[in-house]
């Protein structure tokens, strides 16, 4: 008996806050008599107050924080930088960067013929045809810039200037 009592007490304990929760929830938009008053004529005035502007210059970024490089601005953009808006900057001198021209050398025509498969494994000779002409070649060895790293059944892995590719027979 004392145990449904206290259920009882508990269901309106609930009921009673889950009641205040929905009337404050509805109240803002239903039962709101709240009248508010505009007025149209402004109290104040904005003549006799002055906006002091706070003004400041910003430094140039010399350095690109994403690619963690030195950022160089040709002539033109250092002058008219000092025009704009008559604000004085401090212009960082111009660097110009020369780049060497680079020796691009392109892979030569290479077609993979396959292999010739003896007892050892180190003994793997591969037919390749670079250029015009066939070579025989072994895991390691180079031709006309052109090296066989790995041998595979269906394919081969060259290097060429530090550049690697694989090489399907076919």
């Amino acid at each position: 008996m004392a145990k449904k009592k206290i259920n009882i007490v508990l269901i309106i304990v609930v009921l009673g806050l889950w009641g205040t929760v929905g009337y404050k929830a509805l109240a803002q938009y239903f039962f709101s008599n709240e009248t508010v008053e505009a007025n149209s004529v402004a109290s104040y005035s904005s003549s006799g107050r002055q906006v002091e502007r706070d003004t400041f210059v910003l430094e140039k970024i010399h350095r690109d924080p994403f690619l963690n490089k030195t950022l160089v601005r040709s002539e033109s953009a250092a002058v008219a930088g000092t025009i704009n808006r008559g604000v004085k900057r401090h212009t960082a001198p111009v660097k110009t960067v020369v780049e060497k021209p680079k020796e691009v050398k392109n892979w030569p025509s290479v077609a993979y013929y396959g292999f010739i498969k003896s007892g050892e494994k180190k003994d793997e000779l591969v037919m390749l045809k670079v250029g015009n002409s066939i070579h025989r070649l072994r895991k390691g060895q180079e031709v006309e810039g052109l090296v066989l790293n790995k041998v595979y059944k269906d394919s081969v892995e060259l290097s060429f200037n530090k550049e690697k590719r694989m090489l399907r027979r076919g």
